[in-house]
């Protein structure tokens, strides 16, 4: 393996984006570690499945980010991570045909080197248009409007004294703005944060 421990520099400041890296890396490290150990076909396989469904989480948590903030590169971008996703799946489809073929440290190498070489030069391109640094392609965000397939009535019950915060929010997330991103980054992190506590929780109360 090539590296240890995850690189705090490779951190962009954005909790939700590097919650997911971290994580990626971690099932990356795990991967390799399966590997190395000879563990059982299905372990590897259910760790590879594990990568394939964080890389897609994050991949459309990111791309929804860059179109609310109208990332002027959108498409290349997208097109980088359909290139990985590919990758990914071809990795699975060779471990299920040529499980005693698979090499931990080819395989460890290549996901982190892309990893973190896609953090370090593309990633870090978008910081400062969801960081509200610079102004986003208003022809972007627009395109927004077309990947939601809905929109949905709800009914919100808060404080009286809340009532104006709450309403000017929903509109600023709404309408796609700067603001708006800055919230939807905020309250999307913690949710993580919360479902995080959870599972530890979970795992103190149930787990060996």
């Amino acid at each position: 393996m090539q590296i240890k421990e995850w690189p705090t520099e490779f951190e962009l400041g954005i909790a939700p984006i590097d919650d997911d890296h971290r994580m990626l890396f971690r099932t990356i490290q795990q991967l390799g570690r399966n590997i190395e150990d000879q563990r059982d076909s299905n372990i590897i396989a259910a760790t590879i499945a594990s990568l394939i469904l964080y890389v897609d989480e994050h991949f459309e948590r990111e791309e929804r980010f860059l179109l609310r903030a109208g990332y002027p590169d959108f498409d290349a971008h997208k097109q980088i991570h359909d290139e990985f996703r590919d990758a990914i799946l071809s990795l699975r489809d060779f471990h299920q045909t040529y499980p005693d073929d698979v090499d931990a440290d080819k395989i460890v190498s290549f996901l982190e080197v892309w990893l973190l070489d896609h953090i370090a030069k593309v990633d870090k391109a978008y910081e400062p248009y969801l960081t509200g640094e610079k102004q986003g392609d208003p022809k972007i965000r627009q395109r927004m409007k077309y990947e939601e397939k809905t929109t949905k009535t709800v009914q919100l019950s808060c404080p009286a004294d809340k009532e104006d915060y709450v309403k000017h929010f929903i509109s600023l997330i709404s309408e796609g703005s700067r603001e708006g991103i800055l919230i939807e980054v905020a309250v999307e992190s913690v949710t993580i944060k919360q479902l995080a506590r959870r599972e530890s929780k979970a795992k103190k109360l149930f787990g060996r």
